[in-house]
């Protein structure tokens, strides 16, 4: 259940990163509509395209989100083991 949490947490700040970022912007909510097909095909391309994967572009690739918040959900499981044993 925390690893979802954390995940689902990840997904909003990355979802919020991509739509106010100077570098890419207006993702998910372009003008005055909502389009939240735009947010899917981001989270999607890095699969279409291997130049993603670069380290330049570590920013807008989902991802790399993702691994970081597996990242942080097994520092707080050992954080929470340390503190038990």
């Amino acid at each position: 259940m925390l690893l979802l949490s954390i995940e689902t947490i990840i997904t909003f700040l990355f979802l919020l990163y991509v739509q106010f970022s100077p570098q890419m912007g207006n993702i998910w909510w372009r003008g005055d509509y909502f389009s939240p097909m735009g947010a899917i095909e981001l989270m999607k391309y890095p699969f279409r395209e291997p130049k993603m994967w670069k380290l330049e572009f570590w920013d807008v690739n989902y991802y790399i989100w993702m691994i970081i918040g597996i990242f942080v959900y097994i520092n707080i499981k050992l954080n929470y083991l340390n503190i038990i044993v």
